[in-house]
């Protein structure tokens, strides 16, 4: 027992000489500044293009090492990436060099933190700095446009590069895809087709219809619209048109027939949905949709042979006679001019018919959400109003008033259903009027684009006009674009 506690009271003398000696010697050290290194001529934000050179030249100082032997220090330059993304996307090793020299910038679009570190190799202290950075593409978001030049397939861009709109011509050569169109253009249209992969689909008639790589614009004979069906067509199979009905779901027509696409029940084009409920045989649709818009909307499509509306419920593959009307008699008995669904009024589908035995036109609106359709308004447009309109090549309905804009040659004309009057709005003189339009789910889904074509100087224009309240005038376009070939068709590659 006496021999524990004299240990104890030896270990506990130890401790505390050593403490004592510790206490003595504070002070008696020399602390010395380290080198400290200051960063310069870096900024805090930058804006950047994917595939373009990216380059910074900091100045470093340095408080000790005032020759600044850069041998002596280490660098690197790393990026993470903003939001949520896989672990494989979170960080990005840039370079290993004191300076930022990047020929060609392969970070994805997006925002990123960017960090900077010089280490001294001697002393193994390490120094950073940070600044955001965002990464654009040239070819990540805008208009695309499909034209025609010298009677040869060309797809153009108006691309929003820094929230400007810049054209690029040509664009699938300016982006190296190896798609070559051939023939005549048919269409350009874009739609969320895929969660993981954003539809760009392109179509001319030598090449048939296909997408591009929404990111790169490259091409692989797998984006053929054919590897969406379930029918038995050319590889090249060309469709008339695709509409978007919803979110991944879509109309596509041929030659009077309607496929349909429905993603959440793994529904491909396969055979015509142009067929009543209850018979064997297919009506032909007219090209048009009067689309749902919002999920379980009906579909609204126009048999030719009966002249007739007809309904195609969500998730539907066949159609169904419409319910009774309140202001019509669904069985038209007319042709029918047009149709598509606005925003107007919370959303509604316009239609313009002609009857065939007295030349009278007459303007319906519906609406048809949520698996209903109601009949909203029908009235007959003014005969000497009519003679224009049955002669029209294009329309257009504008969202925010129910405007109904047309041309006639040259000349385009707005038409309120309110007053039943119609106002001259532009006057092409010489030019061709190619296309009107109202961008659905875009920025500018309340701006009527306007296309034209100078066959003199072969040159082909992109407007957009503000669309004023109280049959104002148009002005002068707030955004024009020129230099492309003859427009004919336009969609808005979203992001």
């Amino acid at each position: 027992m006496f021999k524990n506690i004299n240990q104890y009271i030896t270990i506990a003398s130890v401790f505390c000489a050593l403490l004592w000696s510790c206490s003595e010697d504070l002070g008696n050290y020399d602390y010395l500044p380290i080198n400290e290194i200051e960063f310069q001529d870096i900024g805090t934000e930058y804006i950047a293009l994917l595939g373009e050179p990216f380059e910074i030249t900091p100045t470093l100082k340095y408080t000790k090492d005032l020759e600044a032997n850069e041998s002596r220090y280490t660098y690197e330059w790393v990026a993470y990436r903003e939001g949520n993304v896989l672990p494989g996307d979170q960080r990005w090793d840039l370079a290993t060099t004191k300076n930022l020299q990047l020929e060609s910038l392969t970070l994805a679009p997006a925002d990123y933190n960017v960090r900077y570190l010089v280490t001294d190799s001697e002393t193994g202290v390490q120094w950073s700095t940070t600044f955001k950075l965002k990464v654009d593409s040239s070819i990540y978001e805008g208009w695309m446009l499909m034209s025609d030049v010298n009677g040869a397939a060309r797809l153009d861009m108006v691309s929003k590069i820094a929230d400007e709109y810049t054209p690029i011509y040509d664009v699938l050569a300016y982006a190296g895809s190896s798609l070559t169109l051939e023939g005549a253009p048919v269409n350009v249209y874009c739609y969320d087709y895929d969660p993981q992969f954003y539809g760009i689909y392109v179509t001319t008639e030598g090449t048939g219809t296909t997408k591009i790589n929404p990111d790169s614009f490259d091409w692989e004979t797998e984006y053929y619209v054919s590897f969406e069906m379930l029918s038995d067509v050319p590889t090249d199979f060309k469709a008339d048109f695709i509409k978007r009905t919803g979110g991944n779901e879509s109309l596509m027509y041929k030659d009077g027939n309607f496929y349909y696409y429905l993603r959440i029940y793994q529904y491909r084009y396969s055979v015509p949905v142009n067929i009543m409920d209850g018979e064997s045989a297919v009506f032909e649709a007219a090209p048009f949709v009067g689309s749902g818009g919002v999920i379980i909307g009906t579909n609204i499509l126009y048999d030719n042979d009966n002249k007739r509306f007809v309904r195609q419920p969500w998730a539907a593959q066949k159609c169904g006679e419409m319910p009774q009307g309140t202001l019509f008699d669904y069985n038209t008995g007319k042709d029918l001019l047009y149709m598509d669904r606005t925003g107007y009024n919370g959303g509604e589908v316009f239609a313009i018919l002609k009857d065939p035995a007295d030349g009278k036109v007459f303007l319906a609106r519906m609406s048809n959400d949520y698996g209903t359709v109601n009949q909203l308004y029908y009235e007959e447009v003014p005969a000497e109003i009519a003679a224009d309109m049955a002669q029209a090549e294009h329309f257009a309905v504008n969202p925010d008033f129910g405007y109904v804009f047309y041309n006639v040659g040259s000349k385009v004309y707005e038409y309120d259903f309110g007053i039943k009057q119609s106002k001259l709005m532009i006057d092409k003189g010489a030019e061709e009027i190619t296309l009107l339009k109202f961008e659905e789910l875009s920025y500018f889904a309340n701006r009527l684009v306007v296309t034209s074509y100078d066959s003199g100087s072969a040159n082909g224009t992109m407007e957009l006009y503000e669309v004023p309240p109280v049959n104002g005038d148009l002005g002068d376009p707030l955004q024009s674009y020129t230099g492309f070939g003859k427009i004919v068709s336009i969609s808005y590659r979203l992001r």
